[in-house]
């Protein structure tokens, strides 16, 4: 996972930051994103306007997989300097970044592909 029990630890929060950023996340953002992250098995960041999120929504309560929907305005800046995306949803398991409907920055990443593979279930037990 990104988030660890040390991310007070500058050089923490500067691991976590993603290649395309230079900046180390300003401190409070990083704690509030830490905390909702940390605050449910599963948290789906969302815009209500977003076709991907209702598709990945969609798949997760027909899977009967409980989720935290967050919308996604406050967080779109940690969430971007820490995975490289400023995409919605925004998914993350038991704290680790799971990408969004159908992909991510892993290949294994996202919702659709990963409910499809078994490996979002995998993730959450």
């Amino acid at each position: 996972a990104i988030f660890g029990s040390n991310l007070g630890s500058s050089s923490s929060r500067e691991l976590a930051v993603s290649a395309s950023s230079s900046l180390p996340l300003c401190p409070a953002m990083a704690e509030k994103l830490n905390e909702m992250i940390g605050s449910v098995d599963c948290v789906f960041f969302d815009m209500s306007s977003c076709p991907y999120c209702r598709m990945a929504e969609k798949a997760l309560i027909a899977k009967g997989i409980a989720f935290k929907k967050v919308p996604i305005a406050d967080y779109k800046p940690a969430l971007a300097e820490l995975t490289g995306k400023t995409s919605a949803p925004s998914v993350w398991i038991k704290g680790t970044y799971v990408g969004g409907c159908n992909d991510g920055t892993e290949p294994w990443h996202g919702v659709k592909p990963m409910l499809a593979s078994g490996k979002f279930e995998e993730m959450m037990k």
